[in-house]
């Protein structure tokens, strides 16, 4: 079976507080780009006493053993459900969405084997919906998201969502990747958000974007990644050189998108980028 696992960019990313437990709540637009790697999976039953999870990749950077995060999701899925016969699980991965650029792929992959799951063990999706959503946040926060994989305003760690069935970019839009690879949890420490700090929503109630409330979109991010990696600021500035009408960094980092209303202008910025060997995804 096929999954195309979709990345997905944030449209504003603001740390609003720190938690108790450590991390942090957040509110951002998770939105979906037709950007995916393709993830195929097979299950077999095992004569073994043991369940065997066997995965491969065309990218050598992935690791194939306990610590994919697609495996972790298979032991949250059999423990959750309860699963007491053995399996042998065999997975493949074609990363087509950069590792680390903020885009969502790990947990988009996760949420790919997730649906195959629920399938091949025919879970009730409208009976076991708060089973599966735990089984998806406990592996990672942005997990449930690709479970729906539509516009949703993302609030908590990021794993409560509102569908925003109304929110849609009416922009083309260009994603550029540099290959700088910026660590989340390195971005929150950096960050230093302070206990004692907390702000107010200015996402919740925003169904749809305007270039002229551009301010709300902001990413938090953006001050630490650009201090370290000058590179980056460099890039959002030369998006709006090519007339984009919005540009940002998406997640932690270290990918910036554009959105253009021209076609000749993102075609330009598709031959600048693409000259400089940065990884460009018109999307």
């Amino acid at each position: 079976m096929l999954y195309k696992a979709l990345a997905k960019i944030n449209i504003g990313l603001r740390i609003l507080s720190k938690r108790e437990d450590g991390f942090h709540n957040l509110e951002s637009i998770f939105y979906p780009v037709n950007l995916y790697d393709e993830v195929n999976m097979e299950i077999f039953p095992s004569r073994e006493n043991k369940n065997s999870v066997y995965i491969s990749s065309n990218n050598p950077l992935i690791p194939v053993d306990k610590n994919n995060i697609c495996y972790k999701i298979i032991i949250n899925f059999f423990r959750k459900f309860n699963i007491r016969k053995t399996y042998i699980i065999k997975i493949n991965i074609k990363k087509n969405i950069p590792i680390g650029g903020g885009l969502g792929g790990g947990s988009s992959d996760a949420a790919a084997v997730l649906k195959y799951l629920i399938n091949y063990f025919k879970i009730n999706i409208n009976s076991q919906k708060l089973d599966i959503l735990e089984v998806a946040a406990e592996t990672g926060s942005d997990v449930p998201f690709f479970l729906i994989s539509k516009p949703c305003l993302a609030r908590g760690k990021g794993e409560n969502l509102s569908l925003l069935r109304t929110f849609k970019i009416n922009h083309q839009i260009l994603i550029v990747n540099s290959g700088i690879h910026i660590s989340t949890k390195w971005a929150y420490e950096v960050l230093k958000f302070s206990p004692d700090l907390v702000k107010e929503s200015i996402l919740s109630g925003v169904n749809s974007f305007y270039e002229v409330d551009k301010n709300k979109f902001l990413n938090d991010f953006e001050s630490v990644a650009f201090n370290k990696y000058g590179e980056l600021k460099i890039i959002k500035n030369e998006f709006y050189d090519f007339g984009a009408e919005f540009a940002s960094m998406t997640g932690s980092g270290a990918s910036i998108y554009g959105f253009f209303r021209e076609d000749s202008n993102i075609k330009k910025a598709i031959g600048y980028f693409k000259d400089k060997n940065y990884k460009v995804f018109p999307v």
